[in-house]
């Protein structure tokens, strides 16, 4: 977030459409911030799904583990509970 010139806040979204994770700091890279965005979850119709048509995505809380993978509410990404939470 950017107020009147400065930077107050970093967010990373390791998930596309989850809620994200505030960050101390980050290095901004030539291709955004390292971690943001790594996974989406896809529907049936092999179409990215988002909080635009799933707002139910936003109460999940995406952030990256110590491994570098990303978790959701503390799971790992590829946990079958995850899948169903996001279903």
């Amino acid at each position: 977030m950017i107020e009147a010139g400065r930077i107050s806040a970093i967010w990373r979204y390791p998930v596309k459409s989850m809620a994200g994770e505030r960050l101390a700091s980050a290095e901004l890279r030539r291709d955004g911030i390292e971690g943001d965005r790594l996974v989406q979850a896809w529907d049936e119709r092999d179409r990215i799904v988002t909080a635009r048509t799933r707002p139910g995505l936003l109460g999940l809380r995406a952030a990256l583990g110590d491994d570098g993978q990303p978790r959701v509410d503390g799971l790992p990404w590829t946990d079958p509970e995850v899948g169903r939470r996001v279903e």
